[in-house]
């Protein structure tokens, strides 16, 4: 299961239903792009660090971007950015998760319903 970054924030802010999501998961896969975003959220190195503590210690996968996954994230860019808003972030984490195969674990399943490729499961908080 490839896990959406919001899930992960709401993780990271003491939700104890995403951290019990996370927890009941056999193997946790993220996007480099997730990894990223969640970077760009912290305030401070040490929060960094933090970050970075957390993702090893729990055993996080972080899939790097691929050729393959670039060009399928550009392609649905170019299909579905005007008609659904899909952003650059979401397009390559969507990526991620077909070229894998995976589904994908998230709490703004609305900003993936136009990918019919995913499988989307939804993360209520």
């Amino acid at each position: 299961m490839l896990i959406d970054t919001d899930v992960l924030i709401w993780c990271l802010r003491g939700n104890r239903k995403a951290g019990a999501a996370i927890a009941a998961l056999p193997k946790r896969v993220i996007s480099q792009i997730t990894r990223m975003e969640l970077i760009v959220g912290c305030r401070s190195k040490s929060e960094i660090s933090l970050l970075k503590r957390f993702l090893a210690e729990e055993g996080f996968q972080v899939i790097p971007l691929s050729p393959e996954i670039g060009i399928r994230a550009d392609l649905w860019l170019e299909e579905k950015n005007l008609s659904h808003g899909i952003g650059l972030a979401d397009s390559l984490i969507a990526a991620t998760a077909s070229s894998l195969g995976l589904p994908l674990l998230t709490a703004n399943a609305k900003h993936f319903r136009c990918f019919s490729e995913l499988d989307v499961k939804r993360f209520t908080p």
